[in-house]
Order: structure tokens, then C-alpha cells, then sequence
């Protein structure tokens, strides 16, 4: 089917390399030997679906939690992506995470 689309020269193709559900973009595109594991964009805080109430302030609150997918990913479709394996070869979004 790919047979009659045109080929770009150094643009990654679907067959050529190996795609990851909720990543930004392609695996193995960021710098040589990263991975997502050490990327600041994998992580973020993330709302949760339960109300708790709080007596205190008589009001309902959600709690939030610490999410390991991919926050480029995020900020690139709006919506929440599957969790990202630490393993996966970095794509040309990644970034040094400082606190790691």
C-alpha cells in the first residue's frame, strides 16, 4: 500500500522504524543513546476522576497524581496518552530532565 506514496528523504517512515503508542513523535529521532527514561517531558501531575469532601472547607476536592506518560504528547493532540516505557529511544522532542 506505502508502494505508491512518495518517500521523503529523512523523514522517518512507519515501516522503517518502530512506532510507540503516545509518544510525541518517532523513536530513536531524539540524540543518540537517550531514552524516555531521562526525558523532562515523561511524567506530569495528572487530576483524578474521584470527588473526596473535605469537612473542613465543606467543598469536594480530586487529588492529583503523578502520571508517566508523555506530556509533549499532551500538549501536542490535548489528550492523555498511554504510559511511556523508560526504555523507548528518545524523539526529537526530548529533553534533559534536571531532577534525574
Amino acid at each position: 500500500m506505502t508502494a505508491n506514496l512518495t518517500r521523503i528523504d529523512g523523514v522517518p517512515n512507519s515501516e522503517d522504524v518502530n512506532t510507540a503508542r503516545g509518544m510525541a513523535h518517532f523513536p530513536g529521532t531524539g540524540p543518540a543513546g537517550k531514552t524516555c527514561g531521562s526525558c523532562a517531558h515523561r511524567g506530569y501531575s495528572r487530576q483524578g476522576q474521584r470527588e473526596y469532601y473535605d469537612q473542613k472547607t465543606d467543598s469536594f476536592f480530586r487529588k492529583f497524581y503523578h502520571y508517566c506518560g508523555c506530556e509533549m504528547f499532551k500538549a501536542l493532540t490535548g489528550k492523555h496518552g498511554p504510559v511511556i516505557s523508560r526504555g523507548n529511544l528518545a524523539c526529537k522532542y526530548f529533553e534533559n530532565d534536571v531532577r534525574r
